[in-house]
């Protein structure tokens, strides 16, 4: 083959070669011209409304209205919103906290997308006498809900005896305890009699700072317990552990504290029964005393 005619091949080959480059870059181009035209047609708007769908959650026909307020793509909690009528950037990444009176208080995460979003908020009723608290003698008995003793109460102890109770905590239908913090205080001077106090299906927990003991020097112990949701029923078995030769006798008191969801001083939302300094945030307290006889 000449040397023309190579030349004349090479020149044909690099044209074509060209022509598929320029071809592949303008395709490319066109496809995200239209990719992004696409975009901007689903969503056009760069704001999004909230509409939070909240609800009791064992009755979920039934709709509330909490107040709500929203943190914005990890910030503090501190943005009142109107559901329905508030709007976010498109991609803000949404903490929602909701709190009512008589409720369980709550929150929950969303992602603001085209169109808005609409989120929902189950939300547990629980009024103030939730839990009904009961507690059984280890004669099978229940006892009188009185700190200085009454019809009913624990039966005189033997020195060194282990104390075995039953704890009942029952719901309400259509309604939820929550999670709570149960304390439990012996009566003065105590706190060398007992070795330990245990409670069936419950965590220990530290003494809340809302809490205020009543004797000094006092046994006490501070527990984690389930919620009771609907009208179940949960019994949790006290066990206290005398020493060897202490008895036990007096006033016991016992209360309940319930948990929720609340907006903490640095605007985080936290779960519990107060927050950071001390200032009380449960929805529910309630108490149930009892006497064990000295003889």
């Amino acid at each position: 083959m000449k040397t023309g005619q190579i030349v004349v091949i090479m020149l044909i080959a690099s044209v074509l070669l060209a022509g598929l480059i320029f071809g592949g870059i303008y395709l490319y181009n066109q496809s995200a011209v239209e990719g992004e035209g696409n975009v901007a047609t689903e969503c056009g708007d760069s704001t999004g409304k909230l509409t939070v769908n909240a609800y009791s959650a064992l009755n979920p026909s039934t709709n509330v209205t909490p107040t709500l307020k929203v943190g914005v793509n990890g910030g503090v909690v501190s943005q009142t919103a109107t559901s329905g009528t508030t709007t976010f950037a498109i991609g803000d990444k949404l903490e929602i906290h909701g709190t009512l009176s008589d409720y369980i208080d709550t929150s929950v995460k969303a992602e603001m997308t085209c169109g808005g979003i609409i989120v929902d908020m189950p939300m547990y009723y629980s009024t103030s006498d939730n839990p009904a608290i009961r507690i059984k003698n280890d004669d099978g008995d229940y006892v009188s809900d009185n700190i200085a003793g009454l019809t009913t109460n624990q039966t005189n102890l033997a020195v060194g005896e282990t104390l075995i109770m039953d704890i009942e905590f029952a719901g309400t239908s259509l309604e939820s305890s929550g999670d709570g913090v149960y304390v439990i205080e012996f009566p003065a001077s105590t706190n060398a009699n007992i070795t330990s106090v245990e409670l069936t299906g419950a965590t220990s927990t530290t003494l809340p700072s809302v809490h205020s003991l009543q004797n000094a020097g006092s046994k006490y112990a501070a527990f984690n317990v389930p919620a009771v949701v609907g009208s179940e029923k949960a019994v949790h078995t006290l066990t206290v552990n005398l020493g060897a030769t202490m008895d036990l006798s007096g006033g016991v008191y016992t209360d309940w504290y319930s948990k929720q969801s609340f907006i903490d001083d640095d605007g985080t939302i936290k779960v519990g029964v107060e927050d950071s300094d001390g200032t009380a945030k449960y929805e529910n307290t309630l108490d149930f005393d009892f006497y064990i006889n000295a003889a």
